[in-house]
């Protein structure tokens, strides 16, 4: 890394300050404190809304030989559930929800996205982690 250049100051044509450009290895270094500096500043306030009527709508045509499944598990960090619409607080927010048998879940704790696919005979599960700063 460069003193010099691991940190560059963006400007428009008129010289007027646009940004900051921070080479990736000088990055590593800082990511941390600068996140933890925006979250403060723009604290995440939006909540999350499930889609509750796509559920409502899968749940009504039903018709596979098996109850709709109501437990869910990260594989990441291990959180897991019986039934994720009787936690208080949730582990698990709805994300997605479609005819097709798909139902989306993020994990309240580590921002996984889990995935269930439903078939005729078999329910497949993923979990993909979120992907996050890499300076940790």
């Amino acid at each position: 890394m460069n003193k010099d250049t691991a940190i560059r100051y963006v400007v428009d044509a008129k010289g007027a300050p646009q940004g900051v450009f921070i080479e990736e290895e000088m990055w590593q270094h800082v990511c941390r404190h600068v996140l933890s500096v925006v979250e403060k500043l723009y604290p995440s306030v939006d909540p999350i809304v499930e889609p509750m009527a796509d559920l409502q709508l899968l749940e009504k045509y039903w018709d596979l030989r098996y109850e709709l499944p109501t437990d869910v598990t990260c594989e990441t960090c291990g959180s897991t559930t019986e039934d994720w619409k009787a936690d208080e607080p949730r582990k698990f927010m709805l994300r997605a929800a479609n005819m097709g048998g798909l139902l989306a879940f993020q994990c309240v704790a580590c921002k996984s996205r889990i995935t269930k696919r439903h078939f005729k005979d078999k329910v497949t599960v993923t979990c993909t982690p979120q992907v996050a700063c890499s300076c940790d």
